[in-house]
Formats: C-alpha cells, sequence, structure tokens
C-alpha cells in the first residue's frame, strides 16, 4: 500500500515537475524576453548625385507593443563615437539641414532622408531607437553614383578653321556615345575624350547635314539632334553684315566732312563781312566836288591819312 501510495506520490511529483519547468520555459520567453527589440535594414543602399535618398531602417517589438518615450539617433562612420547627424524624441517631424526623418515611429519605422545628395555622404550609416531596450544596426553602407547622361550638342569650330559636331555625356562611369545620323560616319574619323565622370565625341561636320548622337540607359534611350547650316550660306551672310558696316562708316565719315566745311564757309564768309571795303576811298574820290570845296577835301583826306598811319 505504502508502495502503491509512494508510486504515486512520486509519480505525482514528477508531473509537477514537469509542469514547473514547462512554466519556467513559458516565463523565460513571453516574460524574459518580452519587449526586445530586433532590427531590420539592408546592408548595401544606392544613391544617386543631386536625388533625394532614403536610407529605410525599421524594427519590431517581441510583444508587439511599443509603450513609453523612444529616441532615434543616427550615426555616420561610427556608431556611438560617430557624428550625430539626425536624433529626435517622439515627435520626429523636424528636419536637420538636409536630414530628415522619413518614417514613422508607432509604425516601427525610423528611416531617414538626405536631400541632394553628394559624394561626401558616401560611407556607413548607423540607426538606433532608444527606449527600455536599447538597440543598434551594425551598419549600413551608402554608395553615391553619378547618373548618366547626355548633356549637350554643339557645332565648334576650331582656330584652324575646321568644324566639328561635339556630343558631351555625364556620369560614373560616362555612357558610350552613338551616332546615329548621318549614316556616312566614318568611326575612324570619330575624336573621343575621356575624364572621369564626362567625355565628349565629335565628328566632322558636313554642311547643310543632320546629326544625331544617343545613348543607352538602362530603361530608355536617349538623344539630342542639330543641323549644321551650310558654311557658304554663313559666309554669305557674315559678308553681308561687313559690307553693312562699312556703309555706315562711310556714311558717318561723309558726314562729319560735310559739316566741316560748313563751318568753314560759315566762318570765311563772317570774316568778309566785317572786313572794310579796299574801294570805298575811289568810290567816293570818282565824285564829282566843287571847284572851291575840292582844297578843302584834300586837305581832310591828307589828315585821315595821317592819322590812320
Amino acid at each position: 500500500m505504502y508502495l502503491l501510495l509512494c508510486g504515486e506520490e512520486i509519480g505525482g511529483c514528477r508531473t509537477t515537475d514537469t509542469i514547473l519547468l514547462l512554466m519556467g520555459f513559458y516565463y523565460l520567453f513571453f516574460v524574459a524576453v518580452s519587449g526586445r527589440i530586433e532590427m531590420d535594414y539592408p546592408n548595401l543602399v544606392n544613391g544617386s548625385v543631386g536625388k533625394d535618398l532614403i536610407i529605410p531602417c525599421s524594427f519590431s517589438v517581441i510583444d508587439d507593443q511599443l509603450t513609453g518615450e523612444a529616441t532615434v539617433v543616427w550615426w555616420k562612420s561610427m556608431a556611438y563615437t560617430g557624428p550625430v547627424i539626425y536624433q529626435c524624441s517622439n515627435n520626429c517631424s523636424k528636419s536637420d539641414g538636409r536630414y530628415s526623418f522619413a518614417g514613422n515611429i508607432t509604425e516601427k519605422n525610423i528611416s531617414l532622408k538626405i536631400s541632394m545628395v553628394s559624394f561626401t555622404d558616401t560611407g556607413i550609416y548607423f540607426c538606433r531607437i532608444e527606449r527600455s531596450d536599447k538597440f543598434t544596426s551594425q551598419g549600413i553602407v551608402l554608395q553615391v553614383k553619378v547618373p548618366k547622361e547626355l548633356r549637350r550638342i554643339y557645332v565648334q569650330t576650331t582656330e584652324q578653321g575646321e568644324r566639328w559636331v561635339t556630343c558631351e555625356v555625364f556620369g560614373d562611369p560616362p555612357p558610350n556615345v552613338i551616332w546615329t545620323q548621318p549614316n556616312t560616319v566614318n568611326p575612324s574619323e570619330i575624336l573621343n575624350q575621356h575624364g572621369i565622370y564626362s567625355s565628349s565625341s565629335s565628328v566632322p561636320a558636313s554642311p547643310n547635314t543632320n546629326y544625331t548622337c544617343q545613348i543607352d540607359l538602362e530603361k530608355q534611350k536617349v538623344a539630342l539632334s542639330i543641323y549644321n547650316q551650310e558654311s557658304g550660306t554663313l559666309a554669305a551672310a557674315c559678308n553681308e553684315r561687313v559690307y553693312i558696316t562699312v556703309i555706315v562708316v562711310l556714311a558717318v565719315t561723309l558726314g562729319i566732312v560735310l559739316l566741316y566745311l560748313l563751318c568753314v564757309l560759315v566762318n570765311l564768309f563772317k570774316r568778309g563781312h566785317n572786313k572794310p571795303s579796299e574801294n570805298n576811298d575811289n568810290v567816293y574820290h570818282n565824285y564829282p566836288r566843287l571847284p572851291d570845296l575840292d582844297g578843302i577835301y584834300m586837305n581832310e583826306r591828307k589828315v585821315e591819312t595821317k592819322t590812320s598811319k
């Protein structure tokens, strides 16, 4: 009987131990682990110069609840000791220069937005959510690239008088230029110049010809065209402008000469009008005089002559 009871007791004791053990696991999993944060983020993000960019970062809570205050922190280069580029608590609607909050804490999203990305933004970023259980990501690498683009096409004349059609492109690396018009472009005559982020392609220009250059992007093809006007027409236009200029210069010069001659004539006329006539005396002597007054007249003339001397 005792053995039976003991056996039953022993069995009851084993059953109780099992229940206690299960309760212990339950406590560890649902109580001790409850509230822990798990971060979710990509290892690599690509950005383009001059464009806006969002570095994604989110988190999850085991009990699916987020209570109390929470603080968001973003570092660059190194966590904890690196420069803090953005930080906010609860209300994260503010922006700090080119950095702004692009997530929602209640939705467990703490993504960061960078406006007008530049080459200096290249590096490693760390996101962090701070609450009762603080947690930090391992690092998100941001690579900044230069988008490929077809910038312009134009006609240029060298110092030797040669005319070339040039197409400029930009990118990292610069895209290849394809000349689709005219069909007679000789590949051996194409002049290519390459730089770090820019390059150009030039072909000899023929009169009255349409030129088209093209680049191939990932989702589309981009092309630019230009028409090279006949050089003879340009020369005629230049000659016409020179002819008009010469006529204007001659007309102005002739006007100045005529004005000068007119001034000379007016001056001479004024001098001749103000000078006394040398023939006045002769005219005066030709008048008939009375015999008895002639002596008096001659004496008066002599007196005037001496006085004038």
